[in-house]
């Protein structure tokens, strides 16, 4: 007889239609920023991307990885030690020519 470990069962995976199988956290991550910023060029919070992109709070510290890079890139923009990013300056420009 099979005994109970105790764990929860884990949450549902994104569908194949959502999260190709060779995705990586990161390109999902900047995969719904960049689907965030064109739907809706305003500051945000991570938990939206999280939440766009199908992923748990095990990935928060990926998240706030790939958002730095981005940051970093021109993407973004973000203050030390707040919890809202910014449309960078490529964003505004790309999706200002859209």
């Amino acid at each position: 007889m099979a005994q109970s470990t105790g764990t929860p069962p884990t949450a549902a995976i994104p569908t194949d239609e959502t999260c190709p199988d060779d995705a990586t956290v990161r390109d999902r991550v900047w995969d719904a920023t960049l689907c965030l910023l064109t739907a809706r060029p305003i500051p945000f919070q991570a938990w939206r991307v999280r939440r766009r992109a199908g992923l748990g709070d095990s990935n928060d510290r990926t998240i706030r990885r790939t958002l730095t890079v981005m940051a970093e890139a021109g993407w973004l923009e973000h203050e030390p030690n707040s919890k809202w990013w910014h449309p960078g300056p490529k964003a505004d420009e790309r999706l200002d020519a859209a």
